[in-house]
C-alpha cells in the first residue's frame, strides 16, 4: 500500500503535537523515542515540501540595465557579481 502524502500543514501540526508530548514529561522513554523518530520523518517531509515550493516561487528582479526579469526564488537569493 502506498503511503499517503501529507500536506505541509498536517505534517507541521503533527510535529507540533509530538514536541508537546515529548516536552510534557509524562511520556515513557519508549514512547518518547517512537515520537522522536516520527518527528524526524515529519520534519523531513516538511523540508521536502518546502523545497518543492521554493523551486516554484518566482521573483521579479531588476537587472543592472533597468530591465526586469523573472528568476526562481533561489536564483534571486544569490549575490550579484
Amino acid at each position: 500500500m502506498q503511503k499517503k502524502q501529507q500536506s505541509f500543514e498536517n505534517s507541521l501540526s503533527r510535529l507540533s503535537e509530538i514536541v508537546e508530548k515529548i516536552e510534557d514529561g509524562d511520556t515513557t522513554l519508549e514512547d518518547a523515542i517512537k515520537l522522536y523518530k516520527e518527528g524526524l520523518t515529519r520534519a523531513e517531509d516538511c523540508g521536502n515540501i518546502l523545497s518543492r515550493y521554493e523551486a516554484e516561487v518566482l521573483q521579479l528582479q531588476k537587472d543592472a540595465d533597468g530591465s526586469f526579469a523573472l528568476a526562481t526564488f533561489s536564483e534571486g537569493m544569490k549575490p550579484h557579481a
